[in-house]
């Protein structure tokens, strides 16, 4: 390992591998340098599970090595690791020892570089700490190559106590206040939640700031196009403002971290889709012939689009739900709700929404009144296996979109009135989230499933984003809660019910926050690892992990041992 040429040879291959890659040459030198070549043949172990990992980190050149544990008497495998991969991190997390036992496929060729110094060069380097982060946690890890434009500096208070001065405050009251300290991202969320174009500064009130102040520093305006969706009366101007939606949401997401907002800022463009489509639709109802119904009604969302779980537009599974009418009206009322369910169901494809909704359970439909959503319910409730609790499982995910919403919260009521008595439901709900699991990794650029077989590509809507939302809803029907709807307050709400968890709940929402970036970075739900760097993969695996634990807890929690 002295001589000249063997130094630059493993300097050379560090660097074609993350997280080396980000090293100067220097660093790459002194880390070549340090250690030394290890040869091992198919089926040796390079550390057993318990081990100390010794005074080097060990990089794998050439070969394959499995990890394997053994901790219950037998082998689960665990990951695949491949060249560039490092062996011996585990000294740099919590006692030290492996967590795993390494074992080599075939024959297998290790660079090692000294422990010490890769720690100090580690303290130099922002790559190198978030790569090690990466391997305990997935928070705050993703997204470092760019600036969210919700991190853009706010108009600063001298500007707008300037710009104060020229204006009547009372024209806005009453104003919903925030701190003078208060950051663009503060700034949008406060007026997205309250629906409004101004924000007061300060208490007491020092200035004024506006969505178009915002905008002048920040270079979007998404309570402007949430106004202009609204005015929309044609599919031309919804169309160009969803396209628009979609560059502000992927502007806006710099990493795992600005999830939250973009889904807010996306539901609320959902609302206000809606309203359009309502009343486009009813234009038509009306045109057609039918009388426009006289009872109370409002519109309500399920699923993912309800959970404000959504990052991109996509079509949402929507429905009316109207006071039961007067038996002389009702089927008039009737025929009016079920045309203009239709007639809305037609706006939204119109205006360009794609994805696949909700399939519609057995006994339901878009429009009934009250009392049908009430009877679907109670029999979900009273006979989980006869009226398949597992397909209508999104439809306890429900959220009003526009109308009246003392509706829903009637509803709601008869829910939690119901599900109190109902553990066999929740055990059920609980075992179904085991349908669907995360690959066990990634190896050579393909994805490595648990029974073996190799795939291009993985579907992360599957196997990342849908165990964690529907363990997170058996957490929330389990102490009767339905609002709130979205996966995140969910998992956070069930850190203060189960305190002795909430480490596993906090990486099971930093998991689902990987899971949604992700599907936003490609497009879709199939992600491809082949396009990925190193660092990716690492969060992803990491992310698999913290979704493992958390859906054994949640068995544990609600699933009697038999």
């Amino acid at each position: 390992m002295q001589t000249s040429v063997i130094l630059h040879r493993v300097a050379d291959f560090l660097r074609k591998h993350a997280p080396f890659d980000a090293l100067p040459e220097a660093d790459l030198l002194a880390l070549a340098g340090s250690g030394r070549v290890k040869f091992h043949q198919s089926e040796e172990y390079v550390f057993r599970q318990g081990d100390s990992t010794g005074s080097l980190v060990w990089v794998i050149q050439q070969g394959r090595v499995e990890l394997i544990d053994e901790s219950s008497g037998r082998e689960r495998l665990c990951d695949v690791l491949g060249p560039g991969d490092l062996l011996g991190l585990d000294r740099f997390v919590d006692d030290g020892v492996s967590r795993y036992s390494h074992r080599t496929c075939n024959d297998v060729i290790l660079y090692g570089v000294d422990a010490a110094v890769l720690e100090s060069t580690v303290a130099r380097n922002d790559s190198l700490q978030r790569f090690l982060a990466a391997r305990v946690t997935v928070a705050g890890v993703v997204g470092n190559h760019r600036r969210s434009w919700l991190d853009a500096q706010a108009p600063p208070i001298e500007f707008l106590r300037a710009r104060f001065r020229k204006r009547e405050a009372a024209s806005t009251s009453p104003l919903t206040l925030v701190h003078a300290s208060a950051g663009t991202r503060d700034m949008v969320r406060a007026m997205l939640r309250d629906q409004t174009e101004h924000l007061g500064i300060g208490t007491p009130l020092e200035a004024l700031v506006s969505a178009d102040d915002l905008a002048l520093f920040c270079g979007q305006n998404p309570i402007a196009l949430l106004r202009e969706i609204r005015r929309s009366d044609s599919t031309a101007e919804v169309i160009a403002l969803l396209k628009l939606t979609a560059r502000m949401v992927d502007a806006a997401l710099a990493g795992a971290h600005d999830v939250d907002d973009c889904c807010r800022i996306e539901h609320e463009v959902m609302r206000a889709l809606t309203e359009v489509c309502v009343r486009m639709a009813t234009a038509d109802v009306v045109a057609s012939g039918l009388r426009p119904s006289a009872v109370a009604s409002c519109w309500l969302t399920f699923g993912a689009a309800a959970r404000r779980d959504l990052t991109q537009p996509a079509l949402p599974t929507v429905a009316v739900i109207y006071d039961d009418c007067d038996a002389a009206w009702q089927a008039l009322d009737s025929l009016y709700f079920v045309a203009l369910a239709g007639r809305v169901a037609d706006w939204l494809f119109a205006c360009g929404l794609s994805g696949q909704g909700l399939n519609w359970p057995r006994g339901a439909q878009p429009s009934m009144p009250l009392s049908e959503w009430t009877r679907l319910y109670s029999e979900t409730m009273l006979n989980p296996m006869d009226h398949d609790l597992y397909a209508r499982r999104d439809f306890f995910d429900l959220a009003v979109l526009s109308g009246k919403s003392s509706i829903l919260d009637s509803l709601e009521n008869h829910i939690q009135h119901g599900m109190q008595d109902h553990a066999t439901a929740i055990a059920l709900l609980a075992n179904d989230t085991l349908v669907h699991l995360p690959p066990l990794t990634f190896f050579a650029g393909l994805v490595l499933e648990i029974d073996g077989q190799q795939r291009e590509t993985f579907d992360v809507g599957t196997a990342v984003i849908a165990p964690i939302t529907n363990a997170a809803r058996v957490f929330a029907l389990a102490q009767r809660r339905l609002t709130p709807t979205n996966t995140l307050e969910r998992l956070a709400l069930a850190e203060q019910d189960y305190p002795d968890a909430a480490a596993v709940l906090r990486e099971a929402a930093e998991a689902f926050r990987v899971g949604l970036y992700y599907q936003t970075l490609a497009g879709g739900d199939l992600v491809s690892p082949g396009t990925l760097g190193k660092l990716d993969h690492l969060l992803l695996k990491t992310a698999f992990a913290s979704i493992e634990r958390f859906l054994e807890f949640t068995l544990a929690t609600f699933v009697p041992k038999t």
